[in-house]
């Protein structure tokens, strides 16, 4: 058998998995998240002290377990989900064992005119979205931005390697600026906090919902 490989070289580490909508209690979170969203479509600020995060458009949960305008979805039922879903993504990889801790902090709800912005999770080592609702026909999961310069060379010196590997390939993800996961309902992405992402322009009335949490490992 022939020993050659290809091997990622400084690649990053991406899960992407599955809840069962079975084993959550998905249409109560759903409708409390959704009841929020009649009452208010936009609340885009990240917080006071996050001036430029008001170019977002959409409606999310940061920062606002205090606000008693907008019920908390009960979470319960995706502990024991998420709990799993990290340790065999951390399984999965050839590090020191180690512990964690994570938090749900926001769910978003966007629909057609909403967008967000580049940005990344602080305070964390990885982050990760459940996609609630979603419809891959109509509707963009998230966009991944590259953390090198290597398609920006390829741009300027080599645009023929662009045009060879494929953008819908995360093999071949090293030689584009952006990547963009294929999504189903109630996939769920885990990757590193501080990859930068986005959400570009919803052209569709349907609701996309997202949960999103943020994991902390330590000793």
């Amino acid at each position: 058998m022939s020993k050659e490989k290809i091997k990622p070289l400084f690649g990053l580490p991406i899960y992407h998995s599955l809840i069962d909508k079975k084993l959550y209690d998905k249409q109560k979170i759903l409708k409390t998240i959704l009841n929020n969203f009649k009452k208010s479509q936009v609340r885009s600020q990240w917080s006071k002290s996050l001036e430029g995060f008001a170019s977002n458009k959409l409606h999310h949960s940061l920062n606002d377990e205090s606000n008693s305008k907008f019920k908390q979805p009960d979470y319960t039922s995706l502990i024991p989900l998420y709990t799993k879903e990290i340790k065999t993504f951390l399984e999965s990889m050839p590090i020191k064992k180690t512990n964690f801790k994570f938090k749900i902090v926001n769910y978003t709800c966007m629909t057609a005119g909403h967008h967000m912005m580049h940005h990344i999770h602080t305070e964390c080592d990885f982050s990760a979205i459940h996609y609630v609702q979603f419809d891959n026909k109509t509707q963009d999961s998230t966009v991944f931005t590259n953390t090198n310069d290597y398609p920006k060379f390829i741009d300027d010196v080599y645009p023929q390697i662009n045009q060879t590997f494929m953008a819908s390939e995360i093999e071949n993800s090293w030689a584009h600026k952006y990547f963009k996961i294929e999504i189903k309902e109630d996939d769920l992405v885990i990757f590193p906090a501080m990859l930068e992402h986005s959400v570009p322009n919803i052209r569709s009335d349907k609701t996309r919902v997202t949960i999103v949490f943020n994991i902390k490992l330590y000793k």
